[in-house]
């Protein structure tokens, strides 16, 4: 379509009022402002204001026809898929349109699939399992197997969803049905149903920073599905074996299996539904509810030689992105394939790199599994954002450590794991033995405690500036121990290495990735209003004080001081920490500028004073994508 047809355009979502629905309503008022978009459901739940609302009952199929021949494309984000089967589908058929859906479901994937010729004849263009799972995990798998990546042809999928989002209402049905005593999978190149194979090997996975091994429930993608189609090209990207599991936060892998021995009747399945949402409902408050999503698809046994996803956001923002993407090929007639049913697997290479492309201008993209590389960086919280449309609604814009809703639930594990890893912890394992060592810790838990004291005049400002006090005073009280261990040279060195490593891990779960900014209209800009309001709500907060002025060559100078972190270390009888914080955000700074054209001068003096000067160069944003690409 051209631009002008864009604008015109009318989409009905179907089941807009749910978790998914909204996203893309959401999502695509974003990007397109003037797209005629209508939300439809049974009753009006919607939280978009501006987005009209239409009353739709699918079991009415002589209303929903007639309401559906006034749009050009319908999103079926309706659910559960299990029991609809391809009934809406039909529906858009009847009316002439074409529709997206983000099916999950295997038994409907095949009824879906089975509209191919009748689609056809109809000239209509069904996208089907544009979703999470099938949809970006299929563009994953098709990536590696047209690659070849597997001498046998045998891939694996592990996809894990933390607890932090609750979940819809629909979702648990999609849960329900894959707990069964047999499965249907794809195995030695053809569809089979075998008994489902709890715990055998390959059985658990474990996703790059999480403690431990997870636990995997295996499923039949709808994928097998496609697999096993006639349609399917295994000449171009050869496929004989699919092992698919999942990994649901809090969800144990025997109450899964209890379910599948009790076999539910659809009155009980009904009941089990109810009572996971609104458990999900009540565990994303937990002070544990992981916000992450990860994806791995890998080759044999070797996930090192595979692909991956991962980043704090939510598994419905990430169906709703690719829903979204396959969207934007609609309208702007980059989806090759026309007049028929299509899943991904049954996509051109072409495109498919079209889609891949438009979720990457959405900020969703997937890299090599290449886990030294994100060690060595210190990025254990991945590189997605739910929301890269302005710089106001990247995560954690104008909060800081003290005032952010939580911490991630991860942090405290990676804590300790950089300081066992260090050589702080090494140099005293080495150089005191279990009893010396032991004392050393009994003192500094003393010396932190007389520390706090010295403190309690910030800490009764406020439960934040508590916090605050509590962190500064495990710092000196380690530090100042360490120093009378081996001595200032050595113990500076060390500590400020320790610390450094582990406030950039820390500052790439605050702070989003460069890659976000970069997506933004005015890349530079942005990081520029997001550093100004982190620094904004240490100033309100009384942490520090800093001025900004903007020169007559158009460059900006920003002056920081009065710089608590450095008071603090020095009342404290440690001023050679007073610049370490100021330290640490200089480096996260120049990380999330860094594709970007902004060009920083920053200026470290005493005591956590510094002067920057910052020069945005003229730049448009498609050189700046290009980079990012290029990146």
């Amino acid at each position: 379509m051209t631009t002008s047809t864009i604008t015109t355009a009318k989409i009905i979502v179907i089941g807009g009022t749910g978790e998914t629905g909204q996203r893309i309503l959401n999502y695509l008022k974003q990007t397109y402002p003037e797209l005629l978009l209508t939300c439809a459901s049974r009753q009006n739940t919607s939280k978009l204001q501006d987005i009209p609302f239409v009353s739709i009952d699918i079991n009415n199929a002589q209303q929903s026809i007639a309401l559906l021949k006034d749009y050009d494309l319908a999103i079926l984000a309706i659910g559960p898929m299990e029991r609809l089967q391809a009934s809406p589908h039909k529906l858009c058929l009847e009316a002439g349109i074409d529709c997206i859906d983000i099916n999950d479901s295997g038994s409907a994937s095949k009824a879906i699939l089975a509209l191919h010729e009748a689609a056809q004849q109809k000239q209509c263009s069904i996208y089907t399992g544009m979703g999470l799972a099938p949809g970006i995990t299929t563009l994953m798998l098709m990536q590696l197997a047209e690659q070849k990546r597997s001498k046998n042809a045998v891939y694996r999928s592990r996809l894990y969803m933390g607890a932090a989002y609750g979940g819809g209402k629909t979702s648990p049905y999609s849960m329900l049905a894959n707990f069964s005593k047999k499965i249907t999978v794809f195995q030695q190149g053809k569809s089979q149903t075998i008994a489902t194979p709890w715990k055998k090997a390959p059985y658990k996975f474990h996703f790059f920073g999480q403690e431990k091994p997870l636990a995997m429930i295996p499923y039949g993608t709808p994928e097998v599905i496609s697999l096993s189609n006639e349609r399917y090209d295994q000449q171009a990207a050869p496929i004989n074996t699919l092992d698919s599991r999942f990994h649901i936060q809090f969800f144990p892998m025997g109450m899964a299996k209890a379910i599948a021995a009790f076999n539910p009747s659809e009155k009980t399945i009904n009941f089990l539904a109810n009572k996971f949402y609104n458990s999900g409902q009540s565990i994303k408050n937990k002070p544990k509810a992981d916000p992450d999503t990860y994806i791995n698809i890998f080759p044999d046994n070797a996930p090192e030689q595979g692909l991956m996803l991962q980043g704090s956001i939510s598994s419905y923002d990430l169906t709703a992105l690719m829903t979204c993407a396959v969207t934007d090929c609609w309208l702007n007639n980059c989806l090759i394939e026309k007049n028929g049913v299509y899943s991904v697997e049954f996509l051109s290479t072409t495109t498919r790199n079209n889609l891949a492309k438009a979720l990457n201008t959405r900020g969703i993209t997937w890299q090599e599994a290449d886990t030294k590389k994100l060690q060595a960086e210190n990025n254990y919280f991945g590189w997605l954002e739910s929301n890269t449309h302005q710089v106001q609604t990247l995560r954690h814009y104008g909060k800081n450590w003290y005032t952010v809703a939580k911490q991630h639930p991860r942090m405290a594990y990676l804590q300790k794991h950089f300081l066992f890893q260090s050589e702080v912890w090494q140099t005293l394992t080495k150089q005191l033995n279990i009893l010396q060592l032991t004392k050393f810790i009994i003192n500094m838990l003393i010396r932190w405690q007389q520390h706090g004291k010295q403190l309690a005049q910030y800490a009764a400002k406020s439960n934040e500036w508590k916090k605050l006090t509590k962190d500064l005073s495990m710092f000196t009280s380690g530090y100042s121990l360490l120093r009378e261990t081996i001595g200032q040279q050595l113990a500076y060195s060390y500590y400020r290495k320790m610390f450094l490593e582990t406030g950039d891990m820390e500052m790439q779960w605050l702070w989003p990735q460069a890659t976000a900014f970069a997506l933004l209209e005015n890349p530079a800009q942005a990081v520029y209003q997001y550093w100004l309001a982190f620094l904004e709500s240490y100033q309100q907060w009384g942490l520090l004080n800093f001025t900004q002025t903007k020169l007559a060559d158009g460059s900006y100078h920003v002056h920081i001081n009065q710089c608590i972190y450095a008071e603090v270390f020095t009342k404290l009888d440690c001023p050679e920490l007073a610049n370490l914080v100021r330290e640490m955000e200089h480096y996260a700074f120049t990380r999330i500028a860094s594709k970007t054209n902004l060009m920083i001068d920053w200026q470290q003096k005493d005591n956590g004073e510094t002067a920057v000067n910052l020069t945005i160069p003229t730049a448009t944003l498609c050189q700046t994508l290009d980079k990012v690409s290029n990146g």
